[in-house]
């Protein structure tokens, strides 16, 4: 990491400040929209001076302004799949820095890393409890690599309990509903194309019953609005994909305009239930090219982009309120 060294007088220290970040990527989009708020977390790829190998890092961006913090960059690993606390203290995330994947917390700034779990296998996709006691998180620990289910992290003591068991496919990429009672996830139980696709599903903690949510076409990153009242997703019926929203009911779903010809993928509410934070691409997977951007599912907002240049910058996770 670019250190800054023998800077006598305040003025100096902070220009050195300055050129120790004047390389991080990503970058904010100039000039940057104005009349929004709030705070996102989320990953990018870019390389930058203190990541030159492009490894994923977690960043922030404070949405009224395009401000850009890097948040433990260092080190050469993936760090990734941000996730705010519900009191917004904290960040789970997972991370390389062991060797497989793992999920840790960290403070909202960066600070005080700690690891969470500690298994031969890859854990991902940590989603937060609303009383902040415990996470769901999928894992392959129980079925070997690339096999997932879910399973409920609790914080106090370690203790891990197993959710789903998913002998045809796998269960992945949790929400949580504000209430606790519900997780949205993913399975890959959708008749499609001769095999199976992924399909948004909902999980009843106390019972562990799930059942199809979305029955109308495949679909992927499930998130519940902070009111409860709505799940959006990717809508995967078409190429470039669409994000999605459909009430608590599985019902009434409906496709929201976006970017035309562009991806868009990993949505997120905001904590007044207006916007969504998103990330779109002008291709997935090869070639592909993530930027941040605002969504409005009431359709009377343009779609707003955040991010641009360089690197994938996605998994886009506001700060509560």
């Amino acid at each position: 990491m670019h250190q800054c060294v023998a800077c006598p007088t305040l003025a100096l220290a902070l220009l050195c400040s300055i050129a120790a970040g004047a390389g991080a990527q990503p970058a904010a989009v100039s000039p940057f929209p104005r009349g929004l708020s709030g705070t996102l977390a989320f990953q990018s790829d870019a390389p930058s001076d203190v990541n030159p190998n492009g490894r994923t890092k977690i960043y922030s961006i404070e949405v009224s302004s395009g401000r850009i913090t890097p948040l433990a960059v260092d080190g050469d690993w993936h760090d990734e799949q941000p996730r705010y606390s519900p009191d917004g203290g904290r960040i789970a995330f997972k991370s390389t820095r062991g060797g497989s994947y793992n999920l840790y917390v960290m403070d909202a700034d960066g600070a005080n890393v700690q690891r969470l779990t500690e298994h031969g296998g890859n854990d991902h996709d940590p989603a937060w409890l609303p009383d902040g006691e415990s996470l769901v998180f999928t894992s392959d620990r129980d079925r070997g690599a690339g096999r997932y289910d879910l399973y409920r992290l609790w914080l106090a003591d370690g203790s891990i309990e197993r959710l789903t068991n998913f002998f045809q496919g796998y269960a992945f990429m949790p929400s949580v509903s504000p209430d606790g009672n519900w997780v949205a996830f993913v399975a890959s139980t959708f008749p499609f194309d001769g095999g199976y696709a992924n399909q948004v599903h909902v999980l009843e903690l106390a019972t562990r019953q799930t059942w199809p949510f979305d029955t109308t076409a495949p679909g992927c990153w499930p998130n519940w609005s902070p009111d409860g009242q709505t799940i959006s997703h990717v809508l995967l019926l078409t190429e470039p994909s669409v994000i999605q929203t459909i009430n608590s009911f599985g019902e009434a779903p409906e496709p929201i305009p976006g970017e035309s010809g562009r991806w868009h993928y990993y949505p997120d509410w905001s904590p007044d239930n207006r916007w969504l934070a998103i990330a779109t691409s002008p291709e997935h997977h090869k070639g592909e090219d993530w930027d941040l951007a605002i969504l409005d599912p009431s359709r009377t907002m343009p779609v707003r982009r955040l991010t641009e240049g360089q690197g994938n910058d996605r998994l886009p996770d506001w700060k509560p309120r």
